[in-house]
This record gives C-alpha cells, structure tokens and sequence, in this order.
C-alpha cells in the first residue's frame, strides 16, 4: 500500500523539479559555441593579418583610400567574432551563475565579451598598421565598436539561431572574400573587357551571382545547425526558427555595413587632396555590399524554409 504513494509522490515532485529545466536548458546551449568563437577569431587574426600586409608602410591620402575599402573586411570579422565570443560567454558563464543568462546580467556579459575581442583587435590595429595616428585611431575605435556590437548581438536568444546564423556567416564571408581574391579572372569569366561599361556589366553579374550563391550557403547551413541542434535535444522546431536563422546571415551583414560606413566617412575626412572620384567608387563598392547582404538574407531565408518544408511528410505538405 505505500509504494504506490511512494511512486505517486515521487513522480510529481522529479516531473516538476528536474525534467523541465533540463529540457529547457538543451535547446538553448549549443555544444559547438567554443569552436565556433575559435573559428571567429581565428577569422579575424587572418583578415587583420591580410589588411595589414595590404598596404603597410603607404602613406598620404592612397593610404586612407586603401583603408576604407579594407575597412569592411575587418569590421565584418570583428562583428562575427564578438557576436561568437558574446554567444559562447554567456552560455559558458550562464551555467555556473544564473544571473549571467538572465536579462541585463546576460547583454552585460556580452556586450563585455565583445569589447574585449574588439580591443584586442584595436590594439592589433594600433601596433601594426603603418598609417598616420588620426587614421588609426578611427580605425581602432571602429573595430572597437564593431567588437561591442557584436557582443550585444551574442546575448540574442534563442541561442541555437544565433549558433546556426554565426556558423552560416563564417562561411559567407570566407566565400566573399575568396571570391574577391580571384575577381579579376572571374570578370572576365563574366564577359569584362576594356570598356567601361564591358567591366560595369560584368561586375554587377559577379556580384548579382556571388550574392546569391553566398544565400544558399547561409541558408543550407544554418538549417543544418538547426537540424543538428534538434536531433541533439528531441525536439522539432517550426519554420520560423529556420527562417530566422536562414536571415541571421544576411542581417549581420547589413549591421557590419552601417558599422563601416561610419567608419570610412571619418577615414575620408582625413583626406587632404580631393578625392571626390575615389569617394564615388568607395560608395558603388557600399551599395554592392549593402545590396549583398539584402540577398544573402533573402536567399537564406528562403533556403532554410524550403528545406523545412521538404522534409514535411507529404501529407502535411500537401
């Protein structure tokens, strides 16, 4: 007669207690953040290492044209790898102390996280690069922000979306900047000739097409982050999940554009010739990016869903 009162206590109190925080804490602690915060960073060492070598040791006004259209590189590193390192220390942090993954506590360790990678990444900035000490200190204080930013964006949950976005983003910029290695024999792959207008046309289908294949990039992998994230906790999350993190991508992109802009209009102001036609082709190359990453995010975006939707059982697709 008491072990039936026993099991029935005992039930009650294990389905209130520890079922339900277990449950909860998988879906929002992916096991690969750690790597994924190494691989940011190691991104952004090797996109430091590639701005330096770009142009260290020039000087005047070529040197801060070089800047700004180097800019982009390393703001677009440091956003990912503040929002990878922000991600991956307020899980961390979160499991030992509660008030890490609650509310301000969570954006303050963050944000904090990301100030810190992006710090090391302005100091890198400030030792290395041979420009004059106004141009590096607006690009130090860029990278900084950028590095903050970034970390704000790593206390966004769900978390195993922010995982699946920062992975998807890796991947699209180390694909944009290969594709950028090889952008002259690939223009005239796409038809670039001697004319002005030959080249004009070649480099909107270079770019229209890098744009889209870098969407279905983001977009395959971060549904199969998702899909990994799910088969590792049992549970079977909707499309909106999908198309979020599908999106993530493309949005980080947009965030890491505006970062630049500021970033450059400052270096450009520094100029002391005119360079009003170098200012004109520094805003073409901005609205390409801008108009990458709207395509990134849409393509991912649609990516993501349609592979939600082929894995349906017919009978609910129908």
């Amino acid at each position: 007669m008491t072990e039936p009162a026993i099991a029935t206590s005992a039930h009650p109190q294990r389905k209130a207690g520890t079922q339900p925080p277990a449950a909860a804490e998988g879906p929002r602690t992916p096991s690969t953040t750690g790597w994924l915060a190494f691989s940011a960073l190691a991104w952004l060492l090797v996109t430091l290492l590639f701005y330096r070598t770009a142009f260290t040791g020039e000087a005047g006004d070529w040197s801060l044209v070089m800047a700004a259209i180097l800019l982009p590189q390393v703001i677009q590193a440091n956003l990912l790898a503040g929002a990878a390192v922000g991600l991956w220390s307020t899980l961390a942090l979160g499991r030992r102390k509660p008030w890490a993954e609650r509310g301000a506590g969570r954006w303050a360790v963050g944000t904090a996280a990301g100030l810190l990678t992006g710090t090391l990444a302005s100091g890198a900035v400030l030792l290395a690069y041979g420009m004059s000490a106004r141009a590096v200190g607006v690009v130090a204080i860029a990278v900084g922000v950028a590095g903050a930013l970034g970390g704000a964006l790593g206390a966004i949950r769900p978390a195993r979306i922010l995982a699946a976005g920062l992975s998807a983003t890796l991947l699209v910029l180390i694909f944009l900047n290969v594709v950028a290695l090889f952008s002259t024999p690939l223009l005239n792959a796409f038809g670039g000739g001697d004319t002005a207008a030959e080249r004009y046309s070649a480099n909107g289908l270079l770019a229209g097409t890098t744009a889209v294949i870098a969407g279905l990039l983001a977009g395959l992998v971060a549904y199969w982050r998702i899909r990994r994230a799910a088969a590792r906790t049992g549970d079977t999350p909707k499309w909106p999940v999908y198309l979020a993190a599908g999106a993530s991508a493309g949005l980080l992109l947009i965030v890491a554009e505006f970062c630049t802009r500021l970033g450059v209009a400052q270096l450009l102001s520094l100029a002391e010739a005119d360079i009003s036609a170098d200012s004109e082709i520094l805003s073409f190359i901005a609205a390409s990016r801008l108009n990458t990453g709207l395509v990134v995010l849409f393509v991912g975006a649609i990516t993501t869903t349609i592979a939600y939707g082929r894995t349906l059982p017919k009978a609910v697709r129908d």
